[in-house]
C-alpha cells in the first residue's frame, strides 16, 4: 500500500534524526536530540527541577530558611567531588556555584552555612580546613572575577600570599567585616580598605596584584 505524502515526510524526518544521532555517537559528540541527565549527589534531597545545559548543572535548591534559590555550577569542576546543596547554592569540594538570582551569590553557605573550602585548593593554609567559622571578619578570595576559580578563605592577617598559590592572582572576593588588601608583602605598596564584596578588582586597578591582606581596624580604617 502506497504511503501518502505526509506519511513519507514523517518517516523521512525520523530517518534523518536517527542518522544525526548515529553520526553524533560515531564522532563522540552527544546528539542534539538527547538530553544529559543530572549528575548524582545528595543535592537531590533538597533540590528540584535539575537539568544540565552547556556543561552546567541547574537546579532550584532549598535554603536553610526553607526558601527556594535558583543556582548552577560548572560540572567540569566537580568531576572529583560529590555535588551538594549548601544553603541553596550548589557546591562540590572547594568550588561554589552561582546564585542565578544574584550573579556570584552571597557568602558561601550563608549565615550559619557549612561550606568548607578545606579540600584541595581551599581552606586557610596550615589552618583547620577553612569553612565560615562565625567570626566577625572573614574573607574568601577567588582567582577569577565574579567569584569563580580557585577559592580560599582567611580568618586573619596574611603578610605574604606567596605560599598560598594566590599571590598576585586574586580577582574577586567576598567578605565579612572590613579588610585591607595590599599590593606588596608585609602590607606594603598600595593598600586599600574594602567593606563590601568585589566582583572584579580590575575596576580598582588591583586585579592580580594583591600580595598581603588583613582585617581592617574597627570602623574600617587602615592600620
Amino acid at each position: 500500500m502506497a504511503r501518502s505524502a505526509s506519511e513519507t515526510q514523517h518517516w523521512e524526518g525520523i530517518m534523518l534524526l536517527e542518522a544525526l544521532a548515529a553520526a553524533a555517537m560515531m564522532s563522540g559528540v552527544e546528539a542534539p536530540i538527547q538530553e544529559r541527565g543530572a549528575p548524582r549527589g545528595d543535592y537531590r534531597e533538597s533540590c528540584s527541577g535539575e537539568y544540565v545545559n552547556r556543561g552546567r548543572l541547574y537546579a532550584d535548591c532549598r535554603t536553610r530558611r526553607n526558601d527556594i534559590r535558583e543556582t548552577s555550577i560548572e560540572l567540569r569542576l566537580c568531576s572529583d567531588y560529590e555535588i551538594r546543596n549548601t544553603d541553596g547554592i550548589l557546591t562540590c569540594g572547594p568550588y561554589r556555584g552561582d546564585d542565578e538570582g544574584r550573579p556570584g551569590g552571597g557568602y558561601p553557605g550563608g549565615p550559619g552555612g557549612g561550606w568548607n573550602p578545606g579540600g584541595p585548593g581551599g581552606g586557610y593554609p596550615g589552618g583547620p580546613g577553612g569553612g565560615w567559622n562565625g567570626g566577625r571578619q572573614s574573607i574568601v578570595v577567588y582567582r577569577d572575577a565574579n567569584y569563580r576559580g580557585q577559592a580560599m578563605q582567611f580568618n586573619g592577617e596574611v603578610s605574604n600570599l606567596r605560599n598560598t598559590g594566590l599571590n598576585d592572582a586574586i580577582s574577586s572576593f567576598q567578605l565579612r567585616g572590613a579588610w585591607e588588601l595590599c599590593t606588596d608583602a608585609n602590607f606594603g605598596g598600595r593598600c586599600t580598605v574594602f567593606d563590601i564584596d568585589q566582583t572584579n578588582l580590575a575596576r580598582w586597578q588591583l586585579n592580580d596584584s594583591i600580595s598581603s591582606l588583613r582585617p581592617a581596624r574597627r570602623g574600617g580604617g587602615r592600620w
